[in-house]
């Protein structure tokens, strides 16, 4: 007779058993079952020594949303509502009296499927960011009819914030393009204005009742042009000239400006006496801390309060990796007001072109803070912003260093001259052709025009001997401005040309400079501006 197939556990005797408990079962046993069980150090402890170790959150649940198991990372998160087990999901997570509107246990026990939802994670001091939330059928260990849910719990506060600030920057990105483009256009318009303005004045007595309504005009054609310059700064266009800068004393110099506007404002400056150098567009600059001290006064009306603090940092790739922006060295700005602060819906539409409060309405364009960023992210640089209601308001800024020391200011001083020259104007805009060849002749030069890139080579192939200088647009169509420089550098390579746009000095402007272009003027343009910057180029060697 075949001796019996008894296992290692039947033949133990009762001396030499090993303590036991239920193998890593939640809930009672179902009825007719048979108990299982297995030593301490068996089966049950490997499974929650595994479910201990994993770094995300493990939460179960029975059938009426009772937490019957968490592990460390749950008891870590909610460790202000311990002991968890035995409550209800919805009041141990959520401090709520019911289940929530969407949960994704509910949906399982509902249907016995897996569900996946993000959802807020509150804390005992408010929002603590966002998690998401797998809920999976459990059966129970003696396997049968649905038992509970499983909830697997990852913090995603970090991947939520880098993906908000991507999809801000592919916004703001799509807008400025825009910007840049109706810019562009409206400095044409402003072109047009101005030089009709410097010929009538021109020819006008400067006593005449119609000169000071000139001089207004141009005034106003001014204020038009400053707002071109936010958009363009926003739309990441608006550079003009790039140089070594102090920001110390950039800070030094505009929040005194600002402080003589405000007196009822103390401004302290925490800034840090060995700041690196930065390279910077230093009107652009001044200009976008100007907005910053405009915003944090209309956010005191009452006074206050305004620290301006700079020091130095280097940023590595984990910090820079939701942004645009390399690691290294970086000089930080930060800008705080003690005034009424900001909601976070507020705080994420600031930096949006035309946003404003209502409070606001009618007291600007709603473009400062957007011109702001675009400013700084033109420089390679990042922004980012802190406030709460009450209590007030801090911007940080972050501008690349470099190595060399900033240069000590000089002031410089060019003549007004007029000449006899002749000069190649080339712009695919009509009014522009008009006014300009009006006021280049009023200097006393010599003008030949072109409305295209292909008109412009014919041009200047057929007077390449009497071309002293090219004033050439930088959009033009069939060809753009630099595919034209270049070509006019294959038939003269000593032609001296002169770039002029709607947009400002950065991207292809700044690249056709590099290539050997001798000089850059922004329309909307004085005849004054633009006699100094000819006689600049055509008196260089």
């Amino acid at each position: 007779m075949a001796p019996d197939k008894d296992t290692e556990q039947d033949r133990k005797s009762p001396e030499t058993e090993e303590p036991t408990v239920r193998a890593f079962s939640f809930g009672p046993k179902p009825e007719g079952e048979g108990t299982r069980e297995a030593p301490a150090s068996g089966r049950g402890y490997f499974y929650k020594s595994i479910l201990e170790g994993i770094r995300d959150g493990i939460s179960v649940l029975d059938e009426d949303l009772n937490i019957v198991f968490t592990n460390a990372v749950i008891e870590k998160w909610y460790a202000h509502n311990l002991p968890l087990v035995g409550k209800k999901c919805y009041q141990a997570y959520h401090n709520r009296q019911e289940p929530c509107e969407i949960c994704p246990a509910c949906q399982t026990l509902r249907d016995r499927q897996e569900h996946r939802e993000i959802v807020p994670w509150v804390g005992p001091e408010g929002p603590r960011g966002w998690l998401e939330v797998f809920s999976f059928p459990w059966r129970g260990p003696w396997g049968g009819g649905l038992t509970g849910v499983v909830e697997y719990v990852r913090d995603i506060t970090t991947q939520k914030k880098w993906e908000a600030e991507y999809f801000q920057a592919q916004k703001m990105e799509a807008v400025g393009t825009l910007a840049g483009g109706v810019a562009h256009d409206f400095n044409n318009l402003l072109m047009g204005l101005q030089g009709n303005v410097s010929l009538l004045l021109l020819d006008l007595d400067p006593t005449h009742p119609c000169s000071l309504r000139l001089k207004n005009m141009e005034t106003i054609i001014q204020s038009g042009a400053d707002l071109t310059r936010k958009l363009l700064g926003f739309a990441r266009k608006g550079r003009y000239e790039v140089r070594p800068t102090d920001l110390n004393e950039l800070l030094k110099k505009t929040s005194d400006l600002f402080g003589r506007t405000r007196k009822e404002i103390r401004v302290h400056h925490r800034l840090d006496e060995g700041i690196w150098t930065v390279e910077v567009d230093q009107g652009q600059v001044e200009q976008a801390l100007l907005n910053l001290f405009l915003n944090a006064g209309q956010a005191m009306p009452a006074g206050g309060d305004l620290y301006l603090q700079t020091s130095n940092i280097t940023l590595d790739e984990n910090y820079i990796q939701p942004f645009n922006v390399i690691p290294g060295n970086y000089v930080r700005v930060s800008v705080t007001d003690t005034g009424v602060g900001m909601d976070e819906e507020t705080r994420q539409r600031i930096f949006e072109p035309f946003f404003t409060t209502k409070e606001m309405v009618g007291r600007g364009t709603g473009l400062g803070l957007a011109s702001v960023y675009g400013i700084v992210k033109n420089h390679g640089g990042l922004i980012n912003v802190y406030s709460e209601l009450n209590k007030g308001t801090t911007f940080t800024l972050y501008f690349p260093a470099v190595e060399y020391p900033a240069p000590v200011e000089k002031e410089k001083s060019v003549p007004l001259a007029t000449g006899r020259e002749t000069i190649l104007l080339v712009d695919d805009e009509k009014l522009i052709i008009e006014v300009g060849q009006a006021l280049l002749t009023s200097l006393g030069y010599r003008v030949l025009t072109a409305e295209s890139g292909l008109e412009a080579l014919k041009r200047y192939g057929e007077e390449q001997e009497s071309v002293d200088l090219v004033i050439l647009d930088l959009i033009l169509p069939e060809m753009d401005g630099g595919e034209i420089f270049d070509r006019l550098r294959e038939l003269n390579p000593q032609v001296k040309v002169l770039l002029s746009s709607g947009y400002s000095i950065d991207g292809q402007a700044t690249q056709i400079l590099e290539r050997g272009c001798q000089g850059f003027i922004q329309k909307p343009y004085s005849l004054q501006e633009l006699s100094l910057k000819i006689r600049e180029i055509l008196t260089s060697e």
